[in-house]
C-alpha cells in the first residue's frame, strides 16, 4: 500500500477584477467578472528541454493534467470549481511551474448596508478555499502581494471600485484566502432627483402659515403640497432600495416630511377654525394664556408695564401665535432632520 503524501503543495494565487456587472441591494449580492491566477509546481511535469528541440513551455489543455479544486465558497447561484467548466489553456514550464488563469462571472453573497444612500459604500467579500484538501496539504500564498490586480477592469457608471485586498488566512482546518472589495455608490444622480426634491418639498410646507387667513388659500396650498409630497414619494420610493436591516435613512426622511406635512394641514385648519371663531370662549384657555404672555413679552421690551396689569387679546392674536408656533416650529424640525440626515451620511 503506498504511503501517503505529506508535502505541502503552495500554489500562489492572484486575483484580477475585470469588472463589476451589478449590485443587488435586496438580494444582497454583488456580480463580477474576475480572473484568478493560481501557480504552483508540479514534479510529475518536469523535462529536459534539449531532449525535445529545447521547447521549455508548453501551453496545454488543462482538463489533461491535475488541477487544484479551488472553490468560491459564498456564491449564491452554484457551487463549483472557479472556471465554470470552462476551457481555459494554461502553461507549464519545464521545471514543473503550471501557471492557470481561469475567468469568472459569479454572483457573490454581499451584506448590504443603505441606511447612507445615495452616499453609502458596501464592502464585499469573496471566500475562496482549496475544495477538499486541507492543511497542511494545500497552502495559498499570494501572487501579488495583498491587493487585486486592475490592469483590465472596467469602470462601472453605478459603481466605484476604492478597494481591492487579499488576505489568506491558515489558521483554521484548511487554508482559505479573503477578496475583500470596498465600492461606493455614485451619488449625482440621487442627490439631484431624490434628495433635493425631497427636502426642497418639505421646505416649502410650512410657508402656508405666511399666507393671510382671509384669502382661503391656505387649506388648498397645504394640501396640494401634501398630495404632491405623496406622489412624489410613491415615485422616489422605486429609486430607494427597499430593505430594512437596516433601513434607508432617507425613507425614513420622507416618512417623517409627510408626517410634517400632515400636522402642517391640521394647523392651517386649527387657524382657520380659530380665525372665523365668533367667541374667545371657543378657544383653548392654554392657549390664550400662552397668546398673553407673548404680547405681555412683546410690550416689555417697547415699555415696561405693570405685570398685574390685564389686557385683553383678540382672535388674531391667537392666530399669531399658531402660525409663529407651526412655521418656525416645522422649520426647527426640517432643519434638524435635513441637518442629521447629511451628517450621518457624511461622516
Amino acid at each position: 500500500m503506498p504511503t501517503p503524501s505529506t508535502e505541502t503543495l503552495n500554489i500562489s494565487i492572484g486575483v484580477y477584477i475585470v469588472s463589476i456587472n451589478y449590485f443587488r441591494e435586496v438580494e444582497e449580492s454583488i456580480s463580477l467578472t474576475g480572473c484568478f491566477i493560481l501557480d504552483w509546481q508540479d514534479p510529475r511535469l518536469t523535462w529536459n528541454p534539449s531532449t525535445y528541440n529545447n521547447v521549455s513551455v508548453l501551453i496545454i489543455d488543462m482538463e489533461n493534467i491535475w488541477v487544484p479544486n479551488v472553490v468560491l465558497l459564498n456564491r449564491v447561484d452554484k457551487i463549483e470549481p472557479i472556471g465554470d467548466g470552462i476551457k481555459f489553456f494554461g502553461g507549464v514550464t519545464s521545471t514543473g511551474q503550471v501557471q492557470y488563469a481561469p475567468g469568472l462571472v459569479a454572483d457573490v453573497k454581499c451584506v448590504t448596508d443603505i441606511s447612507k444612500f445615495p452616499f453609502d459604500s458596501q464592502t464585499c467579500t469573496l471566500h475562496i478555499v482549496p475544495w477538499g484538501t486541507n492543511l497542511p496539504y494545500v497552502i495559498f500564498k499570494n501572487l501579488f502581494n495583498s491587493s487585486c490586480k486592475l490592469d483590465y477592469y472596467s469602470v462601472n457608471s453605478d459603481w466605484k471600485l476604492e478597494e481591492c485586498n487579499i488576505q489568506i488566512d491558515n489558521s483554521k482546518e484548511y487554508t482559505e484566502l479573503y477578496v475583500t472589495l470596498k465600492i461606493k455608490r455614485s451619488s449625482l444622480y440621487f442627490a439631484t432627483m431624490v434628495v433635493f426634491p425631497t427636502l426642497l418639498l418639505g421646505f416649502l410646507n410650512p410657508l402656508v402659515f405666511i399666507l393671510p387667513v382671509e384669502t382661503g388659500d391656505r387649506v388648498g396650498l397645504s394640501v396640494t403640497l401634501l398630495l404632491s409630497y405623496a406622489i412624489f414619494l410613491t415615485l422616489a420610493s422605486a429609486s430607494v432600495p427597499a430593505t430594512s436591516n437596516p433601513m434607508c435613512t432617507l425613507l425614513i426622511i420622507m416618512v417623517v416630511i409627510i408626517t410634517i406635512s400632515g400636522v402642517i394641514v391640521c394647523g392651517t385648519t386649527i387657524t382657520i377654525k380659530y380665525h372665523y371663531t365668533e367667541s374667545m370662549d371657543a378657544i383653548w384657555s392654554p392657549l390664550i394664556k400662552l397668546t398673553r404672555w407673548r404680547l405681555r413679552r412683546k410690550l416689555n421690551l417697547i415699555e415696561p408695564m405693570d405685570p398685574e396689569k390685564e389686557f385683553s387679546i383678540t382672535k388674531k392674536d391667537v392666530v399669531d401665535l399658531l402660525d409663529f408656533l407651526f412655521f418656525y416650529g416645522s422649520y426647527i424640525i426640517l432643519l434638524t432632520v435635513g441637518i442629521g440626515y447629511f451628517i450621518h451620511v457624511l461622516i
